[in-house]
């Protein structure tokens, strides 16, 4: 979904604007000590050295060496300025693409792309700084340095001036050139990258699967498309920014190459002849302008490179900006605003879609309330829409059809920082991060004391192997929890979800890799918890069978909900699922 957001990429230069052109200006203050430094070396060779005059060889030496020394300040001020403020920029655009993606909802990160937005962050984001960098550096230089060589070689002599401004122009057109070609080859660049990170995350994530499945050679295949498809579309862009060298320094060594015949031509080596045009020292100044103007047109040469890269990534990032989240925080309703004489939850003929208008619903019809305290179950196949209510639950998508009530109050009302306070989610999928047991558990509960990080991993049977870690509480685990089975990380999980708190905790199929015992000895500890409310989503029939009320799912659609007892007399459904696995055990 799309909005009018004011805010782009360079919303993040606010407040930086007068640094960022002060920089450039410090550059125009470089330029004048490089200027005028030929200036001066002309009159140490016409009448210092020519002269043999070394009173004025000094004096004029030392003020080339005061311009060389200023020159040196001014370049070290604007090269530092230059990476600071580039460096704060970046830092504050990744925080506001970081913060537009926190604001976005699961919909919208699907269908957005989870790895074009690392891009974003990363590529595009370095980019952006970059250009800034070079922004600040050369916007002014070049231009200036140019402008000034070619009005001091009319000055020295409106012959060599001419040649000089041939020079430019011609090097000036082919730059222009390669400008209005750059920004779209450098968009389809970025493209590219982005299925490059989608490929290497498919391939990372799903490494156990290809090899299971022996399909590396399938794998590597594609990738390698992907990335001969980077490389040509790179190749063609950097053969094409080869030629600015080329050119460039064929036309400005050209111009020396023509101001040094010339005055070879007319006699310059005979200081008495009059079809001589200018002097020694006039025509060293002229070839340090030439040389000056080479290294200025170098310079123009990476801004339009950098300045290319910053505007695909620019375009790209705008474009994100603009993707308004499809779910809104109204903060209109607050936990003290609960109607007692409502249910706690009630979903009313609640149906889902994932994908567009008319496609099939992910669940359909979805009509149950849950008390406040009591225990509920949901079961059903793979696919059944359990994790789905889930999600709308915690509104992580907004149903397409139908109502969810939450403390009486419309759920799409209710303020969505009170609400995630308030549940306690262990996922389906283990979410653990690189750290300790220690930071892992703090997540839920920054300022948690040593005594309740023990007793959330005693309730959820966690202490058992953490407290065989010579480290303990400080044991290093690994990126996704890789250190650690399955059964470790629901344990770990649910530990981080009873330190949380709240007034609703969800175990999203979170106790599967538990032997019954320890699934049913975990649920015996949280349902000791007073005043919480459990939703339990569980494949065995037998953890549920002292829920308040349990849900029985199939092809999305609940089609029946009640206690154990009961379903097992009135649902067939549920009973083939409890004497399957009753037989199974």
């Amino acid at each position: 979904m799309r909005k009018e957001n004011k805010k782009t990429a360079l919303t993040a230069l606010k407040g930086k604007y007068f640094k960022v052109f002060l920089c450039p200006s410090v550059k125009l203050l470089e330029c004048l000590m490089e200027l005028a430094t030929p200036f001066v070396v002309r009159y140490i060779i016409d009448d210092g050295i020519a002269k043999n005059d070394i009173d004025l060889t000094i004096k004029l030496s030392l003020v080339v060496f005061a311009l060389a020394f200023l020159g040196f300040a001014f370049t070290m001020f604007g090269q530092y300025w230059a990476a600071r403020v580039s460096a704060d920029y970046s830092y504050d655009l990744r925080k506001d693409i970081y913060g537009h993606i926190a604001e976005l909802s699961e919909s919208d990160l699907n269908s957005y792309g989870k790895q074009k937005l690392l891009t974003l962050l990363s590529n595009d984001v370095f980019s952006m700084q970059n250009g800034v960098m070079i922004f600040m550096r050369f916007i002014f230089r070049p231009p200036f340095l140019l402008i000034g060589a070619t009005i001091l070689s009319f000055v020295i002599d409106w012959r060599s001036g001419l040649i000089f401004l041939a020079a430019v122009v011609f090097s000036a057109a082919i730059i222009g050139l390669i400008m209005l070609v750059s920004p779209k080859k450098y968009a389809a660049i970025q493209a590219n990258l982005d299925e490059i990170s989608l490929l290497s995350n498919d391939a990372l994530q799903g490494a156990r699967p290809i090899r299971a499945f022996n399909k590396q050679d399938y794998e590597m295949k594609k990738f390698g498309q992907s990335i001969d498809a980077y490389e040509k579309k790179n190749m063609g862009m950097a053969i094409y920014n080869s030629l600015l060298n080329p050119f460039t320094f064929f036309f400005v060594n050209l111009g020396m190459v023509l101001v040094v015949f010339l005055e070879y031509h007319f006699g310059v080596l005979d200081e008495n002849s009059s079809l001589g045009f200018v002097s020694i020292g006039e025509l060293v100044s002229l070839i340090s302008y030439l040389t000056s103007s080479l290294a200025a047109l170098m310079s123009v040469q990476r801004l339009i490179v950098s300045l290319n890269k910053a505007g695909a990534s620019k375009k790209r990032i705008d474009d994100f900006f603009v993707y308004e989240p499809a779910i809104h925080n109204l903060k209109k309703y607050h936990k003290e605003d609960q109607d007692p004489s409502k249910a706690y939850i009630s979903f009313q003929n609640v149906s889902l879609t994932y994908g567009k208008a008319g496609d099939k619903n992910a669940v359909s019809g979805l009509s149950f309330d849950i008390k406040e305290g009591s225990w509920v179950g949901l079961i059903g196949g793979t696919g059944s829409g359990k994790s789905t209510t889930i999600s709308l639950l915690e509104r992580l998508y907004e149903p397409t059809q139908g109502k969810i009530f939450y403390r009486g109050k419309p759920l799409d009302e209710y303020d969505l920082d009170d609400l995630r306070k308030e549940i306690s989610l262990v996922s389906q999928k283990p979410s653990i991060f690189k750290g300790s047991i220690r930071s892992n558990l703090l997540l839920a509960k920054k300022d948690a004391t040593e005594e309740e990080l023990i007793h959330a991993l005693k309730e959820s049977l966690a202490f058992e192997y953490v407290s065989k870690y010579e480290d303990f509480l400080d044991h290093e685990v690994e990126e996704g929890g890789a250190n650690l089975s399955g059964g470790q990380k629901q344990r770990l999980l649910i530990a981080r979800a009873i330190l949380k708190g709240g007034d609703l905790l969800i175990l999203d199929d979170s106790t599967s890799a538990l032997d019954y015992l320890s699934d049913q000895q975990v649920r015996r500890n949280i349902s000791l918890i007073p005043g919480l409310t459990k939703i339990i989503i569980s494949q065995r029939a037998g953890s549920l069978r002292d829920c308040d009320l349990i849900l029985v799912y199939d092809k999305g659609r609940i089609i029946a909900q009640g206690k154990h007892e009961d379903l097992l007399k009135t649902c067939p459904v549920y009973q083939e699922i409890y004497d399957m696995q009753r037989k199974g055990a």
